[in-house]
């Protein structure tokens, strides 16, 4: 099956839930309720996820991951490299093969690097499943992500309405890329650019403002710098608003700023009205839910899901962030509204599953 090769840290640069009970999957046991005797008697089922790097967007990919494993009674190891190293990340892999784990998760950066691990892992009848990124002819049948053009798209459309209620109809948008290889990160891009597509702004293409913290501010304002006349800037991974906000701030500049994820200082600045918009891909989800199609695969012989599983795009901005920085801050409210979420949305992962969305030229 085809995969988006891709990186999102990004990312760039994202608590527990129940899970809605299908027909013939036993319901898990609430949080702090003793599983069954004949629950606890059986083997536990043992799943290792990978992640690309450890940042504060993978740790609330982490954290769904570890609270699916408590919620539904498994094992769940989660690992990552303390940089985006595929090198070190494939070894964190192929040790969990070795462990003999039941089931494997990856957060495959970039892509192409990953398709012969994963099929080793396959080859020896390790279901995998892939999260937040895809790897290209991958052999592994799930993958648990947002739309990523679509998302670009919408982020456009937010950039202009703030725009246009601050009178600025027109003007050039500043656009940075962490990583300009990856194919995520480029599609973002290519949303953008159509979603701005019929006006009179003018985006410039994907500065590199890398993946390091310190030099994607340095570099964010070197470019800033380089073009004074700008009305707004948009950063497509996740280490890009706080840096564009604190820029902003000591510069005292007045261009608007839009970008991608959930964490604190990102959601701060929406609050304050320094950043207009940012999008949240849920990487609670991203860690939960490949959790829990490969248990219902394991204990209940249910398939897992042919394709994408999409977690869905959310849009941030002062009007809501009030109603949504609780949830991203407290780890009893987001497992909170993560259960209610997930019963209500992905009882049937099967049924939800769809072809991965296309690569746009």
């Amino acid at each position: 099956m085809k995969r988006l090769t891709a990186s999102l840290f990004l990312v760039p640069l994202l608590l527990s839930a129940s899970c809605q009970k299908e027909a013939g999957t036993p319901a898990p046991p609430a949080t702090g309720e003793k599983p069954s005797a004949t629950t606890s008697a059986a083997p536990k089922i043992k799943i290792g996820y990978v992640l690309h790097v450890l940042n504060d967007f993978t740790q609330v990919i982490k954290r769904g991951a570890e609270d699916a494993g408590r919620e539904l009674g498994v094992d769940v190891e989660v690992v990552g490299p303390s940089s985006p190293e595929a090198t070190e990340a494939i070894g964190m892999f192929e040790s969990m093969i070795q462990k003999k784990k039941d089931a494997l998760i990856v957060v495959p950066m970039p892509g192409d690097v990953w398709v012969k691990p994963i099929k080793e892992a396959t080859d020896a009848k390790i279901p995998v499943a892939t999260a937040n990124m895809t790897s290209e002819q991958s052999t592994s049948e799930s993958w648990f992500g947002q739309d990523e053009y679509q998302s670009g798209v919408i982020l456009a459309s937010e950039i202009r309405k703030s725009l246009e209620a601050e009178g600025k109809k027109s003007g050039k948008i500043l656009a940075g890329i962490c990583a300009p290889s990856v194919a995520v990160l480029q599609e973002r891009y290519k949303g953008v650019k159509k979603g701005l597509e019929g006006s009179a702004y003018q985006i410039t293409d994907a500065k590199d403002v890398g993946v390091e913290n310190t030099a994607n501010y340095s570099a964010w304002e070197n470019q800033a710098t380089a073009n004074p006349d700008i009305v707004a800037a948009v950063g497509l991974c996740s280490m890009d608003i706080p840096n564009l906000a604190k820029l902003k701030t000591r510069s005292q500049a007045k261009w608007l700023i839009g970008g991608y994820d959930l964490n604190p200082e990102t959601l701060e600045a929406v609050k304050s009205g320094n950043t207009q918009v940012t999008l949240g891909q849920h990487p609670y989800l991203q860690g939960y839910l490949p959790v829990l199609a490969l248990v219902r695969h394991l204990k209940d012989q249910k398939p897992l899901p042919k394709g994408w599983v999409n977690v869905g795009t959310e849009i941030v901005t002062k009007a809501n962030v009030d109603q949504i920085q609780p949830r991203e801050t407290n780890h009893e409210q987001e497992t909170k509204w993560y259960s209610d979420h997930i019963k209500k949305n992905f009882g049937d992962l099967g049924a939800l599953a769809k072809p991965l969305p296309k690569l746009h030229p």
